[in-house]
């Protein structure tokens, strides 16, 4: 059953430029779709017309059978009443169900007194649907949701505005998924959350009633939550089925077919044209030629893929001065904003040359902090934090305060990088910023822009030591993936936070977490962080210490950078099935767990399962130690 139909919808932006051409969208019941597109594309445009926050200027939006629609979008939440609590304001989702929970309280007051069956079987009906409904679940399911989002009990009281305009998004969108519309459309909704928060709601969203559309730049988000990519290009719809990941191999596929059928059908008409003008002077072959030209005019003319607009191009593969084996030192590091309030306490880290380190956190555990006693921005009020001997760093801060937004973006850039005129344009150039670009004033930039902006100021530094905090904001998928190329083939040390589990995954080399004014070193990529950190939680805390059986080393290139991640990741994933199968052979061997039937085939069949998965993860290893071998590791 259909929950929307957008027909042949058509969208000018300034009366001339065309947004939109004929796009047509149909989204079934519980549906999970994910909207891609480059910035500037129109994805922000087509979710407001779906939601009917604007008109297209053709076309038309169905939303079937009175079918409710919810939104939240990249800007400030302002729904909320100023004085109501976060509480208040999450459990107004639920207003149906307060009222029900209220009339059953109402008819058990009744039956104290009228114990009739009249009224018995209403008040076990009313109960059933309750029950039936969620009823007695809605306040569970609003406390996971707020633990999830970052949101302390001791923060449910406070009203809403007294929040950043981050956490109040973060208040709209789990109030919105909580109310379960029919459709729900989400703009980059993972801005302003962190790891945790991205789980809860990748999990949300998956198991949510409601359909989804979802426009995001997180790939790993798209991978574990879409069910079919649509991608707006060139002001025209096409939809994938699959995640994103099935759509990148899909969308190859067909530009391959299509740049084949292009080519021959090019071929095939300057056949047909070469024929034409050689013979239509000809008396023997001027009625061929005819024929040959009524064929022509009939021919479809097949163009090839259509590439969109230019990538950013991000080069950072030159050579830097050689630093120090330690690039980054802090020993017995404290800080606090507070006077007797301590946010770090007593950290120590050490990063060698050659290292790619995220850091990771929870929001507000202090992440900026750390990045900015790197950088020496700050001073710790205990202990030391310094760079190594001959350590040039470049740090981009997450809000970009470092661009002076009065400034032109040619006079920044060359401020910035001390090259001349024609040498910052050709510079910008690279990053997009053409024509008249060059002299916006930076305050009038986009997130995404001046984004831009600082990588290419950072690419001609010269630094032997980047330090990155959320590289990625405001990036659109291509931007991302060229930044991660050039930081594959960066020869210098990197230090960066980043939420983008793709970026992270490709990039880590080594993991530290960062909670509760503690770090906790992970020695291992994403994926080993991933298998140990579920280890740790079970085993309540030990796991994430225990180093792999390969190093990820400083020195190493990009082919052996990335098959050592790769195994480092599966060396963790096996350790940590490794340790659960000889738990559960443990307490196989126990005569007490065959008297309990139920959880005995719980056991058998875990172990089971566990064992194949462990054989599949051996082969992965065997693969990549063959790669190894090649790569020379």
């Amino acid at each position: 059953m259909k929950v929307l139909i957008a027909s042949n919808l058509v969208k000018y932006h300034g009366g001339t430029l065309k947004v939109l051409s004929g796009a047509s969208l149909a989204i079934e019941a519980g549906e999970k779709i994910g909207l891609v597109g480059r910035n500037g594309a129109g994805k922000t445009t087509l979710v407001n017309i779906l939601s009917g926050v604007s008109e297209p200027d053709e076309g038309s939006v169905e939303l079937v059978g009175g079918a409710k629609i919810g939104m939240t979008s990249q800007s400030l939440y302002a729904g909320a009443s100023a004085n109501r609590s976060v509480e208040e304001e999450m459990l107004s989702a639920f207003e149906d169900l307060i009222r029900r929970e209220q009339d059953l309280k109402a008819l058990e007051t009744k039956l104290a007194e009228d114990p009739s069956s009249a009224l018995l079987e209403s008040y076990g009906r009313m109960q059933a649907e309750f029950d039936r409904d969620g009823g007695y679940g809605y306040r569970a399911r609003t406390a996971s949701a707020l633990s999830s989002l970052g949101f302390d009990p001791e923060d449910w009281k406070r009203p809403v505005n007294s929040f950043s305009g981050g956490e109040q998004s973060r208040i709209a969108l789990a109030r919105l998924l909580l109310s379960e519309p029919d459709l729900v459309l989400l703009d980059e909704p993972t801005n302003h959350l962190d790891l945790r928060g991205i789980e809860w709601l990748e999990n949300f969203v998956k198991n949510a009633r409601s359909a989804v559309l979802v426009v995001s730049h997180d790939r790993y988000f798209l991978d574990a939550v879409a069910e079919s990519i649509v991608e707006l290009d060139n002001n025209i719809l096409t939809r994938y089925p699959g995640n994103y990941t099935k759509y990148v191999s899909e969308k190859i596929a067909r530009d391959e077919q299509l740049a084949r059928k292009a080519k021959a059908n090019h071929e095939r008409r300057e056949q047909l044209e070469r024929f034409i003008e050689k013979n239509r002077a000809k008396n023997t072959k001027a009625k061929q030629a005819k024929s040959k030209q009524k064929l022509l005019d009939r021919m479809e003319k097949i163009d090839g893929p259509r590439n969109g607009k230019r990538g950013m191009k991000l080069d950072l593969s030159g050579e830097t001065s050689r630093a120090g084996r330690v690039v980054l030192e802090m020993a017995d590091v404290s800080y606090g904003y507070e006077p007797g309030e301590l946010l770090l306490n007593g950290l120590g880290l050490t990063i060698e040359r050659g290292e790619r380190v995220a850091l990771l956190g929870p929001n507000g555990a202090g992440k900026s902090t750390i990045m900015r006693l790197a950088t020496g921005e700050i001073e710790a009020k205990k202990g030391i934090a310094r760079l190594g001997n001959n350590v040039t760093s470049a740090y981009q801060d997450q809000q970009l305060a470092r661009l002076e937004g009065n400034k032109t973006v040619l006079a920044e850039a060359m401020d910035a990088t001390g090259l001349d005129a024609p040498e910052t344009r050709e510079l910008l150039g690279a990053f997009l910023f053409s024509g008249n670009d060059v002299f916006k004033k930076v305050s009038a930039l986009s997130g995404g822009e001046k984004n831009r902006l600082s990588l290419a100021e950072i690419v001609v530094s010269g630094a032997n030591l980047l330090i990155l905090d959320e590289p990625t904001n405001n990036l659109d998928i291509p931007a991302r993936e060229a930044l991660e190329e050039a930081l594959l083939d960066y020869p210098g040390t990197l230090f960066f936070i980043s939420h983008d589990r793709y970026f992270l995954r490709k990039l880590a080399t080594r993991i530290v977490e960062l909670d509760k004014g503690k770090l906790t070193n992970y020695l291992g990529g994403y994926d080993y962080y991933r298998a140990h950190r579920r280890l740790d939680v079970k085993e309540g805390g030990r796991g994430g210490r225990r180093a792999p059986r390969r190093r990820v080393r400083p020195g190493m290139d990009k082919n052996q950078n990335i098959v050592a991640t790769r195994l480092v990741a599966v060396e963790g994933e096996i350790d940590a099935t490794e340790r659960r199968v000889a738990r559960l052979e443990k307490e196989l061997a126990t005569s007490e767990l065959y008297s309990d039937g139920k959880r005995s085939r719980e056991v058998v069949t875990e172990h089971r399962q566990l064992k194949s998965i462990l054989e599949g993860l051996y082969e992965d290893w065997s693969e990549l130690m063959e790669e190894a071998e090649e790569v020379g590791l």
